[in-house]
């Protein structure tokens, strides 16, 4: 390969030095006055200008936006080709220096460089044959210019192709993502500024120690528009990857998708999912190559040591080619180039790990890449905890419907006013009826000439006023045979209609001897009841943010859903300490109920922890999410209020997006409230429209909340006042003990419409505070 494009590369130098003895033997001038005292300068421009680079990476290649060419237009407008081609190979060389590029590359810049410049510096000695700087002048430097682009994106993609092995044709494919923003985008950008340049040089050579200042904030520009890039990639990647991953009801069947979708949000090569397998080994999930054609599918293996390392590490992290580490050693071993990776975090200890392979495109912020990277493990490590849990719950489910279906006991429910809702088979064999016979009827125990011991009439017509059902009752089957039932009842609820139902249990006790047998199936149905009202603790919990340990912080949180069978709901929180040493705090509050509100709670909560993550100033911070929400899904809505709270000093700063106002008790049970104002995320207007800044004092709390404490009565004023004069009334108590009574008397006797979230951060005495100060109310 290296002799390929060292020929290539050679052939380039000769077409130079033809490009050369054009211009000495016609004897071709530029059009400016060269200022030769000034050439050292333009030449140390030229190495600043070809430093400052964005870089875009197609494979193992890399190919480099730079604004050389912007410089190089004053230095062809002014000197003659060859003093201008020896500026650039100086500038070149010089850059191949700093850089420690190999000497393969080095040379292949210099010399397609030069041709460039060589060639434009011919090309504008040809048309400009006066000495002054007019319009036709200008527009033969703007002809030239454009050579100078045509010249060297040719040659870069020729050397491509040769260090591919790929058709020409396959290597513009591989370039279409950069070809519009850079190469064309940047062409017209290196050409107006090289005009500006030869102005100003044109007007006093002294200009060109000006040079820096447009050209850095030229290349800041640059790299904002490769972050911004990257960023709107990697979020719509971490939304349609959790969609994908989300759908199916067993999170597994959907890896495949979900690794493609992750691989093309972050532009990777490769992307592996290492799981933990319930005897502590470790599989992998690769997608070895996303661009194949045909599509290579998603292989499932044994992980490798390097797969098991970064399963088991704690932290995100990057790895590059060369790095010098183990780690780095068995990613050359493996054939990579690079990776990403961030932990998937279970309950106790790391369940594996989300791993990306050589990434290209457009160069973005490694810091923003990990913050997402991490959001996404984080949803992916909460979406196969939820994964689990049904397949708990369809395992109970499963059991329960096969007791139901094969005891010998009859089972059926009855709605309030004595209609029958479901009827299994024992019922049919104890009884004679069949379901079709019985169901939707309310005249079954009157069909069944149901009795009591005693031979009074049995009426379930009226159930809502009396449930009460005898333990011992007689009935006549089809074909006249007695039987007489043991029969016990549980409240229940429609499944269909949510009305009051009642479940009953008839056992044929008849034969006596299998009474015995009727009690141990009765339990079994308690334990499945007890194993449903599990889960739907567990997936309450699954959505909860670890807790940190704060010193001067006593911390407490309480959420009530607005529907006790939901688990989950809108109402979220999130807490995290920053790199600065202060407490990251927000609470959300998401249009709509349950798992679909869930969701987009926890897409705005990861979404303010990757900006805050991201350095984001506080004041922009809800404007900045509102953003890239808006980019992933323009239906969503959501309030958010966000507190930063540093623990040494009780510093304390607040903003809001649409959120009630937060509360400041003071010690003694006075109550302040945080006028922090702001348009809610996904209306107009959004963002805060200011900074409430105070300082907590020992013994005084701040308290978040969301507006179904508030709006539990209906009248918001009345719901506010109601709030705060609990929480003066309660303020001795500790954080825990708190949060449980401000959200108890807020909803006590109240029409619970909405879910509630309470939230308190008392500041302590250092001295005072332990592992144990932080707690969640359940």
């Amino acid at each position: 390969m290296h002799k390929r494009v060292v020929g290539y590369t050679a052939a380039l130098a000769a077409a130079m030095a033809g490009i050369l003895v054009v211009a000495v033997v016609g004897d071709l001038r530029p059009p400016g006055e060269p200022a030769r005292g000034w050439l050292p300068v333009l030449a140390l421009a030229l190495v600043g200008a070809e430093l400052a680079r964005v870089r875009f990476r197609r494979g193992d290649d890399v190919d480099e936006i730079t604004l050389f060419e912007a410089v190089l237009a004053p230095l062809i407008f002014a000197f003659p080709a060859v003093e201008a081609v020896a500026a650039v190979v100086v500038a070149q060389t010089a850059a191949a220096v700093v850089r420690r590029s190999t000497w393969v590359k080095g040379l292949f810049n210099v010399i397609m460089w030069s041709l460039a410049a060589g060639t434009g510096s011919v090309v504008l000695g040809v048309l400009a044959t006066g000495a002054d700087v007019s319009p036709a002048t200008l527009g033969f430097v703007m002809v030239a210019l454009t050579c100078v682009a045509v010249v060297n994106n040719s040659a870069f993609t020729g050397v491509l192709a040769l260090s591919s092995g790929q058709s020409l044709g396959a290597v513009l494919r591989g370039l279409a993502p950069v070809i519009v923003p850079g190469w064309v985008g940047g062409w017209l950008v290196n050409l107006l500024m090289g005009l500006l340049f030869v102005l100003a040089y044109a007007g006093h050579p002294g200009a060109v120690v000006l040079f820096a200042v447009p050209l850095a904030m030229l290349h800041m520009a640059y790299r904002g528009y490769a972050s911004a890039r990257a960023d709107r990639l990697r979020l719509t990647g971490l939304r349609e990857a959790a969609r994908a991953l989300a759908e199916p009801l067993q999170p597994r069947h959907a890896i495949d998708g979900f690794l493609r979708e992750v691989a093309n949000g972050f532009e990777a090569r490769g992307a592996a999912l290492v799981l933990r397998t319930e005897s502590g080994q470790h599989e992998t999930h690769l997608l070895p190559d996303r661009s194949a054609s045909p599509p290579d599918p998603v292989r499932s293996r044994a992980s490798t040591a390097l797969e098991r390392d970064l399963a088991g590490h704690a932290q995100p992290l990057r790895l590059t080619h060369g790095d010098g580490t183990m780690l780095a050693a068995r990613l050359d071993e493996a054939g990579w180039r690079d990776c990403l990776s961030a932990p998937l975090e279970g309950e106790a200890r790391p369940i594996g790990a989300v791993v990306l392979f050589d990434q290209t495109g457009l160069e973005g912020s490694t810091t923003s890449d990990l913050a997402v990277l991490e959001a996404l493990a984080r949803e992916t490590a909460h979406t196969f905890a939820r994964g689990l849990l049904f397949e708990s719950v369809m395992e109970e489910r499963r059991k329960l419907d096969q007791i139901v279906t094969t005891t010998s006991d009859g089972i059926f429910t009855l709605g309030a006013d004595g209609t029958v809702l479901s009827w299994n088979a024992a019922c049919e064999r104890i009884t004679g009826l069949t379901a079709p016979e019985v169901l939707g009827r309310v005249d079954t125990m009157q069909r069944l000439h149901a009795r009591t011991s005693d031979g009074s009439p049995i009426d379930v017509r009226d159930w809502a006023a009396d449930s009460a059902l005898p333990s011992d009752i007689l009935v006549q089957g089809v074909g006249g045979h007695r039987r007489r039932l043991s029969c016990s009842v549980s409240p229940a609820t429609g499944a269909d209609s949510g009305a009051a139902a009642f479940v009953v249990v008839a056992r044929d006790i008849t034969p006596s001897e299998e009474y015995e047998e009727l009690r141990g199936q009765v339990s079994q149905l308690v334990e499945a009841q007890a194993a449903q009202r599990l889960v739907v603790d567990h997936l309450q919990r699954a959505v909860a943010p670890d807790l940190p340990v704060i010193d001067g912080a006593d911390m407490a949180v309480r959420y009530v859903a607005s529907d006790p069978s939901s688990p989950t709901g809108g109402d979220l929180y999130d807490w995290f300490r920053l790199p600065s040493g202060e407490l990251h705090v927000a609470v959300v509050d998401a249009l709509g109920h349950g798992v679909a509100a869930t969701k987009a709670a926890l897409t705005v909560i990861h979404t303010l922890r990757y900006v805050a993550a991201a350095g984001t100033p506080l004041e922009q911070l809800v404007g900045r999410a509102d953003e890239l929400l808006s980019a992933q899904d323009g239906e969503l809505v959501a309030t958010a209020v966000v507190a930063r709270y540093h623990p040494d000093s009780g510093a304390l700063r607040v903003v809001s997006g649409g959120h009630p106002p937060a509360l400041v008790v003071h010690t003694g049970g006075a109550v302040t409230q945080l006028a922090a104002t702001g348009g809610a995320i996904g209306w107009p207007g959004v963002g805060s429209d200011n900074v409430v800044t105070t300082e907590l004092a020992v013994g005084e709390s701040l308290v978040l909340y969301t507006d179904g404490l508030i709006e539990a009565r209906k009248d918001v004023l009345q719901g506010l006042a109601s709030l705060v004069r609990h929480a003066a009334d309660v303020s001795d108590l500790p954080a825990g003990a708190y949060a449980y009574e401000l959200v108890q008397r807020s909803l006590a006797g109240a029409d619970r419409r909405d879910d509630s979230l309470a939230l308190v951060i008392r500041r302590t005495a250092p001295a005072l505070v332990g592992s144990e100060r932080a707690s969640r109310v359940p």
